[in-house]
């Protein structure tokens, strides 16, 4: 599943080909994935319509059209949008194309379980997902002390750091990479750290994360040029491959019916 670090790699990468491009049509080939809208309203309001401003809410991609409407794409289990810059065209794995003036293409394809909502951008902070969101772990509002008040509680600290309505775009994936860098098991209870564990794990979310946009994601995502992260994980899905802190093997486990993976001698 796409997390913060890939979304923002799609961001930035339609900011560089899409800003100020206007919609001939938009064609939606697979309807089931628009929640909000027919197909016909789709092309309808977006038809003439120029891209006003590309965004980013925890892993959710927002797609301004003139200030007036926002396109969510809301990447869920996985999906890529694609820039065409000339000629774009569908195919079976295409959910929904925007055709631009210029003979361009925005592609949004191999959508699985994700989800695309066309709203009022005046009504954005009705959409009940985007409205329930946690902070921004990169952001200047996440202190240390706001952070630690965020991470108290019940439950194992991989299930609180990945709980969208803390802490916005941490899921499966990058919870695991913080806490190895960290030195934190994922199924230690979030209430049974310490004060020098939180600021440790503080630190690592900041740094990984940083990191991890700057280097495009995990290595099996692509932006919408077509780049591949560059990301090196060091324990997710590696599990017998040795820790590239220790050399220990990486084990795998479950851990509330999902994959969990950590070193067994680094973690704790």
């Amino acid at each position: 599943m796409p997390e913060l670090p890939e979304v923002e790699a799609a961001k930035r990468s339609l900011e560089k080909t899409v800003l100020g491009k206007v919609v001939a049509r938009a064609e939606v080939l697979r309807p089931v994935a628009l929640r909000t809208h027919s197909p016909k309203e789709f092309h309808r309001i977006l038809e003439g319509r120029k891209i006003s401003g590309v965004d980013r809410r925890g892993k959710a991609l927002l797609i301004g059209f003139d200030q007036e409407w926002t396109l969510i794409f809301h990447f869920k289990l996985w999906g890529w949008v694609r820039y065409h810059p000339s000629n774009p065209r569908t195919d079976s794995a295409t959910t929904a194309m925007v055709y631009f003036k210029d003979g361009s293409g925005m592609e949004f394809r191999e959508l699985q379980l994700s989800t695309l909502d066309l709203v009022r951008t005046a009504e954005l902070e009705r959409v009940d997902f985007l409205a329930e969101m946690g902070l921004e772990p990169l952001s200047t509002a996440l202190t240390l002390p706001r952070f630690r008040s965020l991470v108290q509680g019940r439950g194992n600290i991989k299930n609180v750091l990945s709980d969208q309505t803390r802490i916005a775009g941490i899921g499966n994936l990058w919870a695991h990479e913080i806490l190895h860098a960290a030195g934190i098991l994922p199924q230690r209870k979030a209430d049974s750290l310490s004060e020098e564990e939180v600021e440790k794990l503080f630190k690592a979310t900041r740094e990984v994360l940083k990191k991890a946009v700057e280097l495009g994601g995990e290595p099996e995502f692509q932006d919408a040029l077509g780049n591949f992260g560059r990301y090196p994980l060091a324990v997710y899905n590696r599990e017998n491959q040795p820790c590239p802190r220790c050399g220990k093997r990486i084990v795998h486990t479950r851990l509330g019916g999902r994959p969990s993976y950590y070193c067994p001698n680094c973690q704790h």
